[in-house]
This record gives structure tokens, sequence and C-alpha cells, in this order.
């Protein structure tokens, strides 16, 4: 697999060479204060967030069990990582660089560096380093005027239900699935819990129009050191009931951790919205094959629901909306037997602060339900809103084998507060606020908070 990554780093360098090569022929020179030495254009955009985070005690203390083992999996966030910031206060700041770059007719280069997420000072010692979050070649028309490819470090995202939360996949910010040596630890968190940002998924796209349905094409090198894959096939169509329209997607994914697995998942989901201010969404997934070469795929799958209501407005700068949704994610609590039954996914679902927020929250990952009901409203052209409350269970806890021997499988229920103010059309700053009550699945006897406050800048 290494070879194969090699190689294939080897034929991007020379194609992406090749393409720039050819565009110098018909350069264009443009005026302005940036004049590019190949492309025809360049487009160069930032994005800049100062985090300041505090969390409770109680974020430290709260922790799940491997199933079949014995107390914290130290990987977790209740185990030793992240160490001595799991409670208290500290300044995180995330910094995204993109270049845009029109190479010729039809094909574009882009690149994207930024700051890898890692609020472990062991991790920064006291340095910002940037990594490549992208860097692929787009290339519109390819060989068919149907036909569009990208290719090198891509970020690609299926997020059917359209709430912003991919609930499948999301190779640009999502952790490992497995992460934990092919084995079967049964946790609600992978491995590589809060590891944002970790996989760098090198490999191509290629999409398909064929009239109102498309075909995307996916193969993707996610890790060659732990030998980690992913090969898929999404297709996609239009619904439409006559009061209603949306669009539906369908898919088959195989993904690998070894040279013995073959994790298949099958399913799909849309979204289908109406004048009445009405959408109803969806997503839902089976898997089944090989989890690694001693460990069988079972009797796992994934689901999300939900409808949202834009509530006709008494001003037409309020927009009040309200949102209901039921997330299940089968688990498993016998980390010892050769079955794998939780959910596996490259998920970026960050709906919850506390449980679910892979960047200050726990990032719990699979073996859960969760029903929650969120609102919002605009105050002002500056000012927004909203809230969230969540009930969470676990799914499997069997004599507390996930949760580090309580009986209790409740997760607890979560309040949210999120309040937005917009300085300018660049400048935004967020409160956001979650407290988790009722943790009993979670060995602590008290909420667990978290509190940040964020500015936002984007160029």
């Amino acid at each position: 697999m290494n070879r194969i990554h090699t190689l294939f780093s080897i034929v991007v360098a020379v194609v992406l060479a090749i393409s720039v090569t050819g565009s110098v022929l018909s350069q264009t020179t443009l005026g302005g204060d940036v004049k590019p030495g190949r492309a025809l254009r360049l487009t160069i955009t930032g994005d800049m967030v100062l985090n300041l985070v505090d969390r409770s005690d109680s974020f430290g203390r709260a922790g799940l069990s491997a199933a079949g083992g014995s107390g914290d999996d130290p990987l977790l966030l209740g185990g030793s990582w992240p160490g001595d910031l799991a409670g208290g206060s500290f300044f995180d700041p995330l910094v995204r660089i993109g270049i845009d770059a029109a190479i010729s007719e039809g094909v574009t280069a882009s690149l994207r560096l930024e700051t890898p997420f890692d609020i472990n000072s062991n991790g920064r010692d006291g340095n910002l380093p940037l990594s490549l979050g992208e860097a692929k070649v787009s290339w519109e028309g390819a060989m068919d005027a149907a036909l569009d490819l990208e290719f090198g470090v891509v970020d690609y995202v299926i997020d059917f239900s359209g709430n912003g939360q991919p609930f499948l996949l999301d190779l640009g910010n999502a952790e490992s699935a497995y992460g934990n040596g092919g084995g079967d630890s049964g946790s609600p968190q992978s491995a590589s819990a809060g590891r944002v940002q970790s996989l760098q998924a090198v490999g191509g796209v290629g999409h398909y129009d064929l009239g109102e349905n498309t075909l995307d094409v996916l193969m993707f090198d996610l890790s060659p050191v732990d030998n980690e894959s992913l090969f898929g096939l999404i297709y996609g169509l239009p619904l439409d009931t006559g009061d209603y329209s949306g669009d539906l997607g369908l898919v088959i994914l195989n993904s690998k951790n070894d040279g013995g697995s073959d994790l298949l998942t099958l399913g799909g989901g849309g979204q289908l919205s109406g004048d009445d201010g009405l959408k109803f969404y969806g997503e839902i997934y089976w898997q089944f094959g090989d989890y690694s070469s001693s460990v069988s795929q079972s009797s796992a799958y994934g689901l999300v629901a939900g409808v949202h209501y834009d509530i006709p407005e008494t001003d037409e700068n309020d927009a009040p909306w309200v949102d209901i949704s039921l997330w299940d994610l089968s688990g498993d609590d016998n980390g010892a037997n050769s079955s794998n039954t939780n959910f596996v996914s490259y998920e970026f679902n960050n709906d919850m602060l506390v449980l679910e927020d892979a960047y200050y929250g726990l990032d719990v990952d699979t073996n859960y339900r969760a029903f929650k009901i969120k609102g919002g409203m605009n105050l002002s052209p500056e000012w927004s809103v909203q809230g969230l409350f969540a009930f969470a269970t676990l799914n499997a806890n069997n004599n507390g084998a996930v949760s580090n021997g309580s009986s209790s499988s409740k997760l607890g229920d979560e309040f949210d507060f999120r309040a937005t103010y917009r300085a300018t059309d660049y400048l935004t700053f967020y409160i956001d606020a979650g407290t988790l009550q009722n943790a009993k699945a979670l060995g602590v006897g008290s909420g667990v908070e978290v509190i940040t406050f964020s500015s936002e800048v984007r160029f």
C-alpha cells in the first residue's frame, strides 16, 4: 500500500506539472497587485478563528470504557488524552489559507493549508504549524463533456440531509473510523476520537452527469501506514412529489483497515422541501462484511431522520425555525467476541456541543440514540440565537461493559445555546454554551459543561 500511495503521488505531481506547463502557452497577462507566474487566474481565501474554551473539571472525569476491557481506554477523552487540557480554560487558534489557480480552460488547482487541530500542549509545543488540508486538480469535461475529475488530496463530503452535519462521510475533517489496530473495542468513541483532520485522503473522484441523475466514483488511500482505504459509488437523483421537491442519494462504500478487511456500507438519504416551510430529511445505512482480518461486521446500522420548519415570520427579519430529529447508531457491548456491531463512519457531526463536538466535546461517534429539539431566530440583522435540547442514551451497555461498570445507559440530557453577532460581512463572533446533565453512564456525579467564545474572520 505504501508503494501504491507513493506511485499515486508521483502521478498526480506529473499530471499537475503537465497541466501547468500547457497553460503557459495560453497565458494571459492580468493587471492588479497580484500577477500569477503561470496561472490564468489566482483566488486567495482565508479563515482565521480564535477560540477561548472553558470546560468544567467534570469533563476530564467523564469516561467511557472499551467493552470487554477494564477501566478507561487510555486514548479516550475520559482517559489520559488530552491530558492537562481535559478541564479548564485555554485559547485555541485555527487558521486556514486557500489558493485556487485556474491553469487552463476547465482545469483548476486548489491548495488548502491549515493549522492541524491539536489542543494538547505537548503536540503544539508553543508553535502553530501549517499542514496540508487539500491539494487537488479539478478537471471539468475530462475526456467527455459529462465527466468531471478531482484528484490529489481531496476533501470529499456526503451530506444528503443537508443539515451541515455529515452523518457518514467527511474525509477532510474526520478521524480514522477504526484506529484500534483492527480489534473490536465496542466503545462509543473510536480510539482516535477528537483527532479532527487526522486523515489525508489521497485519491480521486469521478463525477459523471447522467442528465437529471449523477454518479460519483471515488477511491481514496486514507492512511498508508494503517492500510486504511475507501472505495465507493454514490448515485444521485432528484425527488419531486408535487408539493415537495429535493434530492436522493444512494451509497455503496467499501472500507479497509488491514489486508483482510472489507467493511461494506449500503444505504442512502435525502431531503424534501416545500413552499410551506417544511423540510423532511433522513439517512439510513446498513453495514456488514469484515471489520478486520479477525473480526466480522454484523447487524450494524446508522439512522438519522428529522423535520425542519421555517415558521412564517411576523417580521421579515425574524426568520424563526424549529427542528426535531432522531439519531440512532448501533452499538457493541462485547469487545471480546469476533464480531463488531458498532456503526463505523467518517462522520463530522458536531450537533451537540458536549456529547458530539469533535473539537471541544466528547466526540461520541457510535452506540447511542439521541432525540433532539432545536430552534432559533434572528433578533436583529446582526444578532441571532439558537438553542438545543437532546435526550441521549447508549444503545448497548451490557452490565456496564461500555460505561465503566455503571448499569445505567443514560448518556445525559444536553442543553446547548448559541448567540451569533455579525459585526461585518467578514467578521463574526459566537458564544456557545452547553451543559450535560444526568450523565450517569459517563460516571460523573455533576453536570459536564463546555463554553466557547469565538471570533471568525473570512476573506
